[in-house]
């Protein structure tokens, strides 16, 4: 019973969600770049996965054009139960939405890639990567 209470605390102090992605073998892929700039230099990357019509995964990326071709800077990607961004090609993550359904990940699309556009836009205004 004690086990059971410390890992029912343990996830509502968590911020990773119980929703598990199904395999994207089975899923419908869609992929589209949007530029940031005039001359193409920054980029927001989204590769989607739906299984029917319902969104099941995503990935967010925002891509710098360097002189070998475009660059990750940051990435927006939903495993592990939460939404979360790797900043400046870091491999540690900040959360930011916990997905416990599927219907969760719609919800963290969505703010996912609001704040991608935004970084974009900073990254571009200010030609360097923030954090």
């Amino acid at each position: 019973m004690k086990r059971a209470q410390a890992r029912a605390a343990a996830q509502l102090d968590s911020s990773q969600g119980s929703y598990q992605p199904p395999a994207r073998e089975g899923c419908r892929q869609r992929q589209w770049e949007t530029p940031h700039d005039d001359a193409n230099t920054i980029r927001v990357r989204v590769i989607t996965w739906r299984d029917g019509n319902v969104l099941v995964d995503f990935v967010v990326i925002i891509e710098r054009l360097g002189p070998q071709g475009w660059d990750e800077v940051e990435r927006f990607d939903c495993c592990h139960g939460h939404c979360h961004l790797h900043a400046d090609g870091r491999h540690s993550s900040q959360s930011i939405y916990q997905l416990d359904s599927v219907a969760d990940v719609q919800q963290a699309f969505c703010r996912a890639s609001s704040e991608a556009t935004e970084r974009a836009r900073i990254i571009r205004d200010k030609g360097s990567v923030i954090s």
